[in-house]
This record gives C-alpha cells, sequence and structure tokens, in this order.
C-alpha cells in the first residue's frame, strides 16, 4: 500500500514539474505534412495543460485564421513579415511538382539555386534576417518564458539556437522525413554506411549489389560536401546575430523522427534521437454521408485513393490524361484528389475533389489501394490502416519511401517519366488482386502499431522529459562537439599518413645510405686484395 502511495506521489510530482510549461513551436511552414506534425504535437500538449505559441511568417495567417476552431483551445500565434505572398509561395510548390511529374526535378532545382539572391532559399535566409534584426519580436518571444521551443530540423532560421544561447532555452529537434543520411552525419553525427543505408533520392534497398555500392558510396560524398556547403547562409546568420557558427541543429536536446522500422531500414541511431514515426497516424473518423454514399456505391470492387499531395496545382493536359486514362480502365470507382480541374476528360467512376479527409478514407474497408507521391505522412497513414499502394514518387525523399514499401512487400513503384496509362492500370489492378500485397500491408500494420503509445504520444512525452531535466545532456554524444573531419579521423588519418610516408622516406634514405656505405667498402676491399 505504502508503495502505491509513493506511486501516486511520484507521478503527482512529475506531473506538476511539466504542467502549464510554456511552449515555443516553430514549423518549417505554416500548411502542408510538415506544418501538420507540429500542429498534431501541439495540440497534445495542450491537452497536457501546456500553454503553446507558435512562430510563422504572416502569409499564412488567413489559412491559419479561417481553419481555428473557436471551440477549441487556441493555440497563440506569432506572425513575423514575410518577404513575398502566400499565392507566390503556392506557384513555386505547383512549379516544383510539376517538375517532379515530368522528371525534371533536379533540373528545377538547379534552375532556383541559378537565380542567385532571388531564389527562395536565399528569400527565406533574408527573411530570417529580418526576424533575428527584430527587437520586438525578440522581445515578445523573451517576454513569453519559454521552457522549451520544438523545431522543424529543416528551418532555416535559428530563432531556437538564439533563444537557447541568450535565454537558455532548450530545443528539440522534429525532422518531418526519414531523414537522410548524408545530412543526418553532419547535424547528429549519426552513424551511417553506404554499404547498406541508401543515400537520398537512390531509390535503392538496403541490400545492395556491388554497382549499387559504388553509385551510393559515390552519392554520399557528394551529398557531404552538398550539405555542408548549403549551410553558409545559416552560418552567416549565426554570425550576424553572436551565435555558435559551428552548430546546424547539433545543441538540439533531442531529435524527434518521422520514422518506424515497421517501414524503415534498420539502422545505429544517437541516444538522443528517437522514432516517432507516424504522428498525423491514427484511427480513421466518421465519414460524411457524401463519402459514405460514393464508397458504398462502388460494390464489392471497392474504391481507388488518388492524391498526390498538396502542391499538384495545374497538371498538364499530357500527365492528367495519363491517369484519366489509367482510370477509365478500371472497374474500381476513383476518387481523384487535385487542387484545380483536370485538363483531361475524367469517366464517370472518378471523382475529382480539391480536398480530401485521407486519414479517414484510408481507414474505410472499401479503400482497396491507394495511388500517391509517397510524401511521409500519407505513406505512415496507408501503413497504418494496411492499404497496398502504388508509389508514384516525383522528387526527394519520395522515391525511398517507395522503395521501403517496395521492400516490404505492400507497393509497386512505377516510373512518372516513363509511365503510360496502361502500365498505372496494370499496377492498380496487380496490387488489389494479387492477395501478398494486401497481406503485407496488413502484416506491416500490425507492427506498426504493436506499441504501447502512440506516435504522438511518445514524442510529447519525451519533449516533457526535456522539460523536466531542462535538458538532456546526458543522451549527447561528444561527437557532436567534433567537426566533421575530426569525426571521421580525417586529421588522425593524415597525420599518421604523413608520418608512414617520413618513416618511409627516412627508410629509404637509409637503406640508401647503408647501400653506398657497403658498396663504398666493398670496393675498397676489393681494391686493397687486388693490390
Amino acid at each position: 500500500m505504502a508503495n502505491k502511495v509513493s506511486l501516486v506521489i511520484l507521478s503527482v510530482s512529475l506531473f506538476s514539474l511539466v504542467s502549464c510549461s510554456n511552449v515555443l513551436i516553430v514549423p518549417l511552414v505554416g500548411e502542408g505534412s510538415h506544418y501538420y506534425i507540429m500542429l498534431k504535437l501541439g495540440r497534445e500538449l495542450m491537452d497536457r495543460g501546456h500553454n503553446i505559441t507558435m512562430l510563422l511568417a504572416d502569409r499564412y495567417q488567413p489559412l491559419i485564421t479561417s481553419s481555428q476552431n473557436p471551440t477549441e483551445r487556441a493555440i497563440n500565434y506569432i506572425y513575423f513579415p514575410s518577404l513575398f505572398k502566400l499565392d507566390d509561395y503556392h506557384y513555386l510548390q505547383a512549379s516544383m511538382t510539376e517538375a517532379g511529374l515530368q522528371g525534371r526535378y533536379v533540373q528545377w532545382l538547379m534552375e532556383i539555386h541559378a537565380m542567385g539572391a532571388e531564389n527562395i532559399f536565399m528569400q527565406l535566409y533574408d527573411e530570417c534576417r529580418d526576424v533575428l534584426g527584430n527587437q520586438t519580436i525578440l522581445s515578445t518571444l523573451r517576454d513569453l518564458n519559454f521552457d522549451i521551443s520544438v523545431a522543424d530540423v529543416n528551418g532555416f532560421c535559428p530563432v531556437f539556437q538564439y533563444l537557447r544561447q541568450y535565454n537558455r532555452i532548450p530545443y528539440v529537434a522534429v525532422s518531418a522525413i526519414i531523414t537522410i543520411p548524408s545530412s543526418s552525419l553532419l547535424t547528429t553525427r549519426t552513424p551511417t554506411n553506404p554499404a547498406y543505408k541508401p543515400e537520398m533520392s537512390s531509390g535503392f534497398d538496403h541490400v545492395m549489389s556491388f554497382s549499387e555500392r559504388i553509385i551510393n558510396f559515390a552519392a554520399s560524398i557528394f551529398y557531404l560536401i552538398l550539405f555542408n556547403q548549403a549551410t553558409d547562409p545559416s552560418k552567416e546568420l549565426r554570425v550576424q546575430h553572436g551565435l555558435d557558427s559551428s552548430l546546424f541543429c547539433e545543441d538540439a536536446e533531442l531529435f524527434l523522427i518521422n520514422t518506424n522500422f515497421a517501414l524503415d531500414f534498420p539502422r545505429p541511431l544517437m541516444p538522443n534521437t528517437r522514432t516517432v514515426g507516424g504522428i498525423t497516424t491514427g484511427p480513421g473518423r466518421p465519414l460524411a454521408v457524401e463519402w459514405i454514399e460514393f464508397l458504398e456505391s462502388a460494390g464489392e470492387d471497392g474504391v481507388v485513393l488518388f492524391s498526390m499531395g498538396s502542391n499538384a496545382n495545374g497538371i498538364d493536359e499530357d500527365i492528367s490524361g495519363l491517369f484519366a486514362g489509367a482510370f477509365a480502365q478500371l472497374s474500381q470507382k476513383v476518387i481523384w484528389k487535385l487542387n484545380g480541374k483536370p485538363s483531361a476528360t475524367v469517366t464517370p467512376n472518378v471523382k475529382v475533389v480539391d480536398w480530401i479527409p485521407q486519414n479517414d478514407l484510408l481507414g474505410h474497408p472499401q479503400i482497396k489501394a491507394f495511388v500517391y507521391h509517397c510524401g511521409m505522412n500519407g505513406v505512415w497513414e496507408a501503413v497504418y490502416h494496411g492499404v497496398p499502394m502504388v508509389a508514384v514518387p516525383l522528387f526527394a525523399d519520395q522515391s525511398d519511401n517507395a522503395q521501403r514499401l517496395v521492400s516490404r512487400g505492400m507497393a509497386v513503384k512505377v516510373d512518372i517519366t516513363t509511365l503510360t496509362s496502361d502500365e498505372l492500370a496494370q499496377a492498380i489492378r496487380t496490387v488489389i488482386r494479387d492477395p501478398s500485397y494486401k497481406s503485407n500491408a496488413t502484416r506491416i500494420s500490425a507492427i506498426f502499431r504493436d506499441s504501447p503509445r502512440t506516435p504522438t504520444e511518445e514524442a510529447v512525452d519525451w519533449i516533457e522529459y526535456v522539460i523536466r531535466h531542462n535538458g538532456a545532456k546526458h543522451l549527447r554524444s561528444a561527437a557532436l562537439d567534433l567537426n566533421i573531419f575530426q569525426y571521421l579521423l580525417l586529421d588522425v588519418i593524415a597525420v599518421l599518413l604523413l608520418a608512414f610516408i617520413a618513416f618511409m622516406i627516412i627508410l629509404y634514405c637509409s637503406c640508401r645510405l647503408c647501400f653506398r656505405g657497403c658498396k663504398r667498402l666493398y670496393s675498397g676491399s676489393s681494391k686493397i686484395k687486388s693490390e
């Protein structure tokens, strides 16, 4: 009995340590998959009694205001002036998606970077420079007395580092993607080995052939150099504002990454890295009557759900015709999520909408297959509900996500650059008719769900852990204090190599001197004998 009382007292004490804490959340953007993860964490923290503040560019203010539920406890938003309008940002996202659909994403990236100071990345750094120079915003953030900040690890602006350095506010970094091996090596010193860890956009499995390992190794070196150079503008920002120029999120107390080894390839992680993949997943909520009627009207054939994410605006006639032609061949009905109207004629079995309750639809038994570009949140939702997929990756980490689904036997992957309507229709029929895809999806779903805590609960548990202990330095490796050359022992290897070269030179010179001495001695003795 005494033990139970002690446990209750301890639980109450721990709760009092973290209740009503002030938490700053710094999302990458104010919409889309990255934002939904941070919003879900914010709402869970609010449900546990914490006060939540989000820092966002003011271009997102109309979206946030229109989506807020007046009956819910509100998140406090602080908006800073943005350099470009939301429509311009949406146009950029649409052009990126269009480039991916046309198989020219890398070329698009090069075109963006070739714009110099006018490209979006430099504009975001300029925007951040304005934030760090805005004393009104910084004063407001200081006055709120935050206990912790939670920031998207892909964010451009080191506001959370500023608060940590000057106000001793610890922060937790959140990654919305599975993580990039070369980038993780730079930012968290996570061990990586290209022999079995596929690099970003490689599309390789974790079991690689000799030629694939060569390509993967070369890609790892390339991305290491690329990501190291890409941090230069951020380093410049930190120097300008008195921040440690060597840090690029390395001083985070904890890293929460959007992965789970039910799907991801096994690999080592650092002690301060926690896997919380699938934050946006959960049981499907009741659907509106119009959705129920459409799903039930499909009969035994069921429904195919198709989405290219929130950025697929203005798909051109050729691509639109490809999809429409494939869906016309199916006996199933199709829900096509598209921002705008398709430029091709669709058949009566296709329902085109600009918004879908994606997770709720995936939880309905009438959804037989999910055709998707493999953004991470939708992938986890399909895994949670055990829905087989046709993967149509476009850019960035999507090809890698698709390969993980293929490796687990729950998806067919197609190449958008060579895809035809007939091939897409056949891929859809394959994942529906071959029972192994549904069976594997169900098996992976069971593994993913087999946890006493949901991903959101676990993520927030760890955030509260950092609050309770005012940090988590005991989980931080000394590797984070080393630069990449020290971490890879390149300085030690260089010294040893120089020492070896010096030794070989000395040995060579010594042997040569000995040889000359012996030769002279031999010549001298021969001369004496001849006399």
